[in-house]
Formats: C-alpha cells, structure tokens, sequence
C-alpha cells in the first residue's frame, strides 16, 4: 500500500470569513471542506451558500 501524508491533518481547517452572522452580526468562521460557517460568538451553523445569497440580496 502506498503511503501518504495528508495536509489537512496538520493545519486548522477553520479560516476567518468576511461575513458577519445572520443571528447576531458576530463573525464568521468558515469550515470550507464541509461548506459551511460558525459565528465565533453564538456558535450558530450556516451553510457557506446561504450565507453567499444573504450577503447578494442586501
């Protein structure tokens, strides 16, 4: 079997997005192998997409 080192297991999957939360306008975290992001202040869930539309309708 061929071995491997696998990137991602070394680095913090979460990245900073430039979003403000939906619930209470904290900021965004973004889990972008799972497309999807936390408020670092009320630990909502929000898909990445639903957070794209929010952001475009405004």
């Amino acid at each position: 079997m061929a071995d491997f080192e696998n990137p991602y297991a070394r680095s913090d999957p979460f990245v900073q997005a430039h979003f403000d939360c939906l619930e209470c306008g904290g900021k965004l975290w973004e889990y972008a192998i799972q497309r999807q992001m936390v408020c670092e202040n009320c630990r909502m869930l929000f898909a990445s997409q639903e957070v794209f539309d929010e952001q475009v309708n405004k």
